[in-house]
């Protein structure tokens, strides 16, 4: 007998795990009605611990919230130690809108909160996700106040933001970083998430973090790390003069943020902002020798003076002058090597002084003592200067040499790519496009997108096309361009648009006598061939490359707002997948008199 019974219970208790099994299963795929139907069964006969949470949370869900405030109480009067239980009833009163028992069963549980950082959690947690955000935020509060040894800033700030108390987030953000200043990646991840706004840029959230960070600068004018986040939001929102200012500003008292300073003008000089990048880099050489920065700043300065010139004799004097001051200055050592090969590029590619180039580069790789790698940049630079007086060969030896010596290094990367475009220069496509492949895959994403444009130029031209002159010819007026020879350069494109007319390497052409009249400093003529693969070419590969300059020529040089408008908008509009597309729209909107009040 005793057998049969213990049989029966085992079947028993087999069906009821099977069933609580396939509730739960229910409650996973959101079928709660159904998982309700199992769970009443279940709880008829006993209501475990293990059921009771999806069983309420199906009820819950299913708007059964008199059965949900049942079951809870039932719960919590059995154990009224698991404050959860109450928490779950005060939920379903919530739900039913009453509000006398609402506001009754939260005093208790308030008044039996012991400020535990477990307990606090669990309850606000239960709180949070049933979306009672305003409720979770007075647990951390009213525990916090009970035991001031846990904020919960960090929690807090959530819940502010789910309440759309953006202002009261970002401040409790703060306060957790005022606090924990090893925590600046946490603080700076949940800024960023709330500036990027799901893709949507919101100048609202900018500057309600900028107003919050100047007011807690004024507290704590010392703190690095707030004035660091202001920088980062100023440079994030493309005001550079700003976070060039507020940077320059932060030194003055602190003695401590010239590499920031310098770190913020290389930035500038990728993107142009040339006489911006020299205000900052003026401040550095002004510290003098002693700053491990001065000769890299003043070679960074000299470069953005060059960028900026006219091509007037009385500017390149100038520049050259300071060169040569600078240089006498500091001499010529195993420190200033780049200076020199910056001053010899100087006086190769601007001054057509190709002799004094040469020696200047000479003297500085028989410096002793030398970092390799900024040997091997004169080496490179006296490649280049070779290549620009005519002379391949020397220039192959010496691009080889450093593409042997640094074949995994970025360097010896540019070395190959050089070398892959003297024989692109001189027709040898095959094999240049050989090399190309392989550069693709560099760790300099310069070096890659570079070789990546030239392969496709190559395949696009010259692997699909039946003969090989217009090719042949192109890449030869390519070297001339680089040489500087930029009347015969134009002959020789225009010969082929000549001879070949209609040819898929007309757009290219056009975009190349761009660039010519650019480095002429004809402008006129620049928008024109810019126009004209507007509106000519506007199928091709280049049309987003034509509208952006042209765009930025109207901007910078004709002043021409409107103008420059029509055509960021055309980028907007009809090419978004543009690697432009997001400066366009930034451009767009500061013309328009937006808030994003970038800094020219």
């Amino acid at each position: 007998m005793r057998v049969i019974i213990l049989l029966l219970f085992t079947l028993s208790s087999f069906a009821q795990n099977n069933n609580q099994k396939i509730a739960y299963q229910y409650f996973i795929n959101g079928e709660y009605d159904k998982a309700i139907v199992i769970y009443e069964e279940l709880n008829k006969s006993n209501l475990s611990v293990n059921i009771y949470s999806p069983y309420f949370i199906s009820l819950i869900n299913t708007n059964n919230f008199s059965t949900a405030e049942k079951l809870a109480k039932r719960l919590y009067s059995k154990n009224p130690q698991r404050l959860n239980y109450l928490v779950d009833m005060i939920v379903s009163l919530k739900k039913q809108e009453k509000l006398d028992k609402f506001i009754f069963n939260l005093k208790k549980l308030y008044g039996k909160l012991d400020g535990r950082n477990s307990q606090t959690i669990q309850l606000a947690n239960r709180f949070l996700s049933f979306e009672m955000y305003d409720i979770a935020l007075e647990v951390y509060e009213k525990s916090s106040k009970i035991n001031d040894l846990f904020s919960y800033d960090l929690q807090r700030a959530q819940l502010y933001g789910l309440l759309g108390e953006n202002e009261m987030m970002v401040n409790q953000y703060l306060d957790f970083l005022l606090n924990n200043p090893n925590q600046k990646k946490v603080v700076f991840s949940n800024i960023q998430r709330f500036l990027d706004n799901n893709g949507i840029k919101d100048f609202n959230n900018t500057n309600l973090v900028k107003r919050s960070l100047l007011n807690i600068i004024k507290k704590y004018p010392d703190r690095y790390d707030f004035n660091e986040m202001l920088i980062w939001l100023f440079m994030q929102n493309q005001q550079y003069k700003l976070a060039l200012q507020q940077v320059i500003s932060l030194d003055r008292r602190n003695q401590n943020s010239l590499s920031k300073i310098f770190e913020i003008t290389e930035k500038l000089l990728d993107l142009e902002k040339f006489k911006l990048a020299i205000e900052g880099l003026d401040y550095i050489i002004s510290k003098g020798f002693n700053s491990e920065l001065y000769i890299t700043s003043y070679i960074n300065k000299l470069y953005a003076e060059t960028k900026i010139l006219n091509n007037k004799n009385e500017d390149l004097e100038s520049i050259n002058s300071k060169y040569n001051s600078v240089i006498n200055e500091v001499g010529k050592n195993s420190y200033s090597i780049l200076l020199l090969s910056n001053y010899a590029h100087f006086k190769a590619f601007y001054m057509k002084n190709l002799e004094d180039a040469k020696i200047i580069l000479e003297d500085a790789m028989k410096i002793t003592n030398a970092d390799p790698t900024e040997i091997a940049e004169c080496k490179i630079q006296y490649a280049d200067i070779m290549l620009l007086s005519g002379n391949i060969w020397d220039a192959l030896l010496f691009y080889s040499q450093v593409e042997k010596d640094f074949k995994e290094n970025p360097i010896g990367h540019t070395a190959k790519f050089k070398r892959a475009k003297i024989a692109y220069y001189k027709g040898d496509f095959t094999w240049a496009q050989a090399q190309l492949d392989v550069l693709k895959a560099s760790t300099s994403k310069l070096i890659s997108n570079d070789a990546m444009d030239l392969s496709l130029l190559i395949s696009d031209n010259y692997n699909l096309d039946t003969i090989d002159q217009p090719m042949m010819q192109f890449a030869r007026a390519d070297l001339l361009f680089f040489q500087q020879k930029y009347d015969e350069a134009i002959l020789t494109f225009d010969s082929i648009l000549t001879l070949f007319n209609g040819h898929d390497l007309s757009d290219e052409i056009f975009f190349r006598k761009y660039k010519i009249f650019s480095a002429k400093n004809d402008t006129e003529s620049s928008v024109k061939m810019l126009e004209k693969i507007i509106n000519d070419f506007s199928y091709e590969i280049l049309i987003d490359d034509a509208l952006y300059s042209i765009a930025k020529i109207y901007e910078n040089k004709y002043n021409d707002n409107a103008k420059a408008m029509d055509y960021y908008q055309k980028i907007i509009l009809d090419h978004e997948g543009s690697i432009y597309a997001s400066e366009a729209r930034n451009r767009f909107r500061f013309l328009r008199g937006d808030e994003i009040n970038e800094e020219k």
